[in-house]
């Protein structure tokens, strides 16, 4: 019966997808949460705290600790914006680029296995099915 409903099929596909994530960047010295800012940055640097935390479904605590230590990692540079000196970018250093190159390759090979049953065209209707499934999900959170 559970199998039957999209919640609890959208949370086991969930965790077992970032399980297999986390095994693999645990290897590489990423602390949880760590491969989604990688991820977040790559796709585009310069993005504020606040704007990671939304696209990664992130509170800002989670976010400030995530970033404290990355930064100590040398994986992140944060910089304060010219003329307004509340606001700060984060960007990645090289270091961080290269780990945000392996986190997707990681990320990449999780997925293919994933969906390696579906042909091209299921593949294509299914992530823009859950695109649907997000937009209504944050259009209700967002309301």
């Amino acid at each position: 019966m559970l199998d039957s409903q999209l919640h609890f099929l959208l949370l086991r596909c969930y965790h077992n997808s970032a399980r297999l994530i986390a095994q693999r960047t645990q290897a590489l010295g990423l602390l949880s949460g760590q491969p989604k800012i990688l991820e977040c940055l790559r796709e585009s640097d310069g993005r504020t705290p606040k704007e990671m935390g939304r696209k990664c479904g992130l509170d800002k605590s989670t976010i400030t600790s995530l970033l404290g230590k990355m930064e100590h990692q040398g994986l992140i540079r944060r910089e304060t914006h010219a003329t307004d000196k509340r606001s700060v970018r984060i960007y990645l250093t090289e270091e961080g680029k290269e780990k945000a190159q392996q986190v997707e390759k990681i990320c990449l090979e999780v997925d293919r296995r994933a969906l390696e049953a579906f042909s091209p065209e299921e593949r294509e209707e299914l992530l823009g099915s859950l695109r649907n499934v997000l937009g209504a999900l944050e259009g209700i959170s967002n309301a």
